[in-house]
């Protein structure tokens, strides 16, 4: 999935159908193009993809549903799938999915359905590109965040300072910058007394007996 095409290449979990039909919604929530991209060319497909493949399994039933009766949804009212139709006829899907209009789904799921594929767009547009979303720091350069910086100057923590200026960094980047230069980064020192933390040895046995005994064991 790159530049807003989809194939079935790299895919975790989605099918190739469902993915077209994920990015096609997530491309109108934050709609964008080449000059000035949105969540497709951010590649918020590809994060939600990794997520439910690892950490949002709990969620995978729920997109294959839901996306399925988005598309069906599409099919009935535009005779082509969500990912085939124009932007303004897709606007008005996404528009029946928020307000729990498209068939299929109980009673609040299709809204709920919209709020869930919502959060995750958003977390896709500014996650750190190493989770897939936010691809060339697209959603940071749009709200002008400089992404994982090692520090700042007091300046630059000053309340309204502008930032936009300061070269985006990602964890990729912090990670190569702390093995080519772990000067910058701070050390921390264990200030624990010697032996502090150490698992203390257990007592032996006759000890533990006698002990036992002294107690009227």
């Amino acid at each position: 999935m790159t530049g807003g095409t989809i194939d079935a290449t790299g895919l975790l979990f989605l099918s190739l159908r469902e993915a077209e039909a994920l990015d096609a919604l997530v491309a109108r929530i934050i709609p964008g193009d080449a000059a000035d991209p949105g969540a497709r060319e951010a590649g918020v497909t590809t994060y939600i993809d990794r997520a439910l493949a690892g950490p949002y399994a709990e969620w995978r039933l729920a997109y294959r549903d839901g996306m399925r009766l988005v598309d069906a949804f599409a099919q009935a009212s535009y005779g082509k799938r969500i990912g085939q139709l124009a932007d303004a006829d897709q606007d008005e899907i996404l528009a029946a999915l928020q307000e729990d209009r498209v068939p299929g789904f109980a009673a609040g799921d299709g809204a709920r359905f919209f709020d869930m594929i919502w959060a995750h767009t958003i977390e896709g547009m500014f996650s750190d590109p190493a989770y897939g979303g936010n691809r060339d720091a697209a959603g940071w350069r749009l709200i002008g965040f400089p992404g994982a910086q090692y520090g700042y100057s007091a300046d630059e923590m000053r309340y309204g300072a502008d930032l936009t200026g300061k070269p985006i960094m990602t964890l990729a980047d912090i990670r190569r910058l702390a093995d080519e230069q772990p000067n910058l980064f701070y050390q921390r020192r264990d200030h624990r007394p010697p032996g502090r933390g150490a698992t203390p040895p257990m007592p032996p046995a006759e000890t533990t007996l006698e002990s036992d005994q002294s107690q009227g064991g």
